[in-house]
């Protein structure tokens, strides 16, 4: 217990000195700046909320898939560990009209119970205005269930700093080939400034 006690105090007092250390550091013009800095916290009010309504469509086999399975181990339990590779559009309308964006990314089968998977994803904006511009999410997917929930954790371009969530619902299909979900996004970004390299 002493070691222990002895080890986090000896942690707190290296971490004070650099801070100190960062504190006393004399700020220079930007060629002549050290790889890295700690720079005093400058609170930006310009928070500014999204809202996107889309439609998305996998299709799992076919010319036109949307998603193919990279890996899938054997198991005691069907497609534990199985990997899935997406890029699915997300269309504005059900007749797949005013392409918004791309949800891209891998889905893992992590539950050994029941068909979970875990959703690692960017969204990446097609709409000229946002071309270019991405939103980060994580979260799980239960296959067989609706409503679905997945966080944003983070953002490029426009959406810089944004967070939020996804929320969506399985919509019914005749087809068995494929998956529809209806999701809405909600959330916050902050506009920061670009360098100027």
């Amino acid at each position: 217990m002493a070691a222990l006690t002895l080890f986090i105090f000896s942690l707190l007092v290296s971490t004070t000195i650099s801070i100190e250390d960062f504190e006393n550091t004399q700020f220079t013009d930007k060629e002549e700046r050290p790889a890295f800095q700690a720079l005093p916290l400058q609170l930006n009010t310009e928070r500014k909320q999204f809202y996107f309504h889309v439609y998305f469509r996998e299709i799992f086999t076919g010319p036109n898939s949307t998603t193919t399975v990279a890996a899938s181990p054997n198991s005691d339990f069907p497609n534990f560990g199985e990997i899935g590779i997406m890029d699915v559009p997300l269309w504005g309308h059900l007749n797949e009209t005013n392409l918004i964006a791309r949800f891209q990314g891998a889905a893992i089968q992590s539950d050994q119970k029941t068909f979970g998977w875990h959703l690692s994803f960017s969204i990446e904006f097609e709409l000229p205005a946002l071309k270019g511009s991405t939103l980060m999410g994580m979260g799980r997917g239960l296959q067989l269930t609706t409503p679905r929930e997945f966080a944003i954790v983070g953002g490029t371009g426009v959406f810089s700093l944004a967070t939020g969530q996804i929320y969506g619902r399985r919509l019914s299909s005749l087809d068995e080939n494929e998956l529809w979900i209806e999701f809405k996004i909600v959330g916050y970004y902050t506009p920061m400034k670009k360098p100027d390299w």
